[in-house]
């Protein structure tokens, strides 16, 4: 063999060796990039299933505690539908590989249930003491497999991978494979409610025009920042104009440190603070800061705010208020301030909920009387407390309620009812929940 030979020969058995080795690599990149793909969308539809099964939670919660056929049907409408969003988010997993079956035939059940009671309510019937046994029999198997799924989730957010079978999460520990984390979804779990309370009836404040602000004096940039300064406590040379904010609630921007300030263009009104460090240590007792947060309304000329729910976290009390006009708290005008555990600065404030609601409204009209309202509730209650509030609606419009904070006889968890102070009907009911950082409602 020439030596022209020998090297045409070794050049062809270096390229077929280059070309096939290029191949594999991008084969086996592609096969890890479609399963990264795969694995994702697990991942994402695992997550839409957590979020509806404590959906169905918190609805088969609210049933078991209604004692009215407005409510139950609402209430029943909303559980079909988040069941049929959990069956098809549970369509997109490995049922079998990761053991769900339990939880597909629970998820069929809870929606043909569902559907039975709002059909008998439509017909005028009423729910028996024997459907409501097996609401609760189905709340105690929702409890169980959301607490299983949401462990899921965190095994996932720890490195697991449902691709997988035997994973370690991403301190390269070994963790269980998930098809062996719903093996045991029959049994009772602890309750595992995964939520940040952010003011009840917060996600129906903001849906109106800004009703605070829309006949005052408009205030230009100086005016503006003569306020912000006031308000952040600091010279009015430290503070830096941003920009201005064109939204639902047109304001001034400005910003001095880590915190920026946003004053509304009419009326002059203080419309948030927002913080952008993070507060280390907590040196102030709570009390201390709500009575803080309410001095510092008052300086702002958010007046008779009544405190409703707080809740701490990364060493941030956030207190919630509400307007109270003549004892009837207005949950519609609602103002959320964080004071620094560390030192008692204010650091964030949301006034968006006031502004786009506040108004003087009319005197409270009880077409029932509490007592006759009270008699409403669920027999399963008890009554902690009771007040006249106003709380705002889905279809934009305020509802004057008496507000009953009871407790279950059954399982001692505490909610809120809402009746209508006029009709006598249930607009609402929140559960209440608590924790170590404060008052918790979903």
């Amino acid at each position: 063999m020439t030596i022209r030979s020998y090297v045409r020969i070794t050049s062809f058995v270096l390229t077929l060796i280059i070309v096939l080795g290029a191949s594999s690599i991008i084969n086996m990149n592609n096969s890890r990039y479609y399963k990264m793909q795969l694995e994702n969308s697990y991942q994402q539809s695992l997550n839409e299933l957590s979020e509806s099964l404590d959906s169905i939670e918190t609805d088969l919660t609210k049933s078991i505690y209604s004692n009215s056929d407005k409510m139950l049907l609402d209430i029943s409408s909303s559980l079909y539908s988040e069941c049929e969003g959990a069956k098809e988010a549970l369509s997109r997993l490995p049922v079998g590989q990761m053991n769900l079956s339990s939880t597909y035939r629970f998820i069929s059940q809870s929606a043909d249930f569902a559907n039975y009671i709002a059909n008998k309510i439509a017909s005028g019937e009423k729910v028996s003491e024997k459907e409501h046994k097996n609401l609760s029999t189905l709340l105690h198997y929702a409890q169980s497999i959301n607490d299983s799924v949401s462990t899921m989730v965190s095994v996932c957010n720890n490195g697991g991978k449902i691709t997988g079978s035997n994973v370690k999460n991403s301190k390269n520990i070994q963790v269980n494979a998930l098809s062996t984390d719903m093996s045991s979804v029959e049994k009772a779990f602890k309750n595992y409610p995964t939520l940040l309370y952010d003011g009840p009836f917060a996600d129906a404040v903001l849906n109106r025009s800004a009703s605070l602000i829309k006949d005052k004096d408009s205030f230009n940039k100086d005016e503006a920042q003569k306020i912000a300064a006031t308000a952040l406590n600091c010279n009015e040379k430290q503070l830096n104009f941003e920009d201005e904010d064109k939204g639902t609630i047109p304001c001034y921007t400005f910003s001095c440190g880590q915190r920026t300030i946003g004053v509304t263009k009419q009326g002059g009104y203080i419309a948030y603070i927002l913080y952008g460090g993070k507060i280390s240590k907590s040196a102030i007792s709570e009390e201390n800061a709500r009575n803080i947060a309410k001095s510092y309304l008052d300086k702002l000329g958010y007046e008779n705010m009544k405190e409703t729910y707080y809740m701490c976290d990364n060493n941030v009390l956030v207190v919630n208020f509400a307007y109270s006009q003549k004892d009837v708290v207005c949950y519609s005008d609602l103002v959320k301030v964080g004071v620094s555990m560390a030192d008692g600065k204010i650091v964030s404030l949301e006034a968006e909920g006031y502004i786009t609601n506040h108004i003087e409204r009319n005197e409270f009209k009880s077409g029932i009387k509490l007592n006759d309202a009270q008699k409403r509730l669920s027999p399963y209650l008890t009554v902690l407390d009771s007040k006249k509030c106003i709380i705002p609606l889905e279809n934009g419009l305020e509802a004057q309620c008496y507000e009953f904070h009871c407790e279950s006889q059954e399982t001692g968890e505490e909610v809120l009812v809402y009746v209508n102070s006029e009709t006598g009907v249930e607009e609402n009911i929140l559960l209440l929940l608590y924790s170590d950082g404060g008052t918790l409602t979903k």
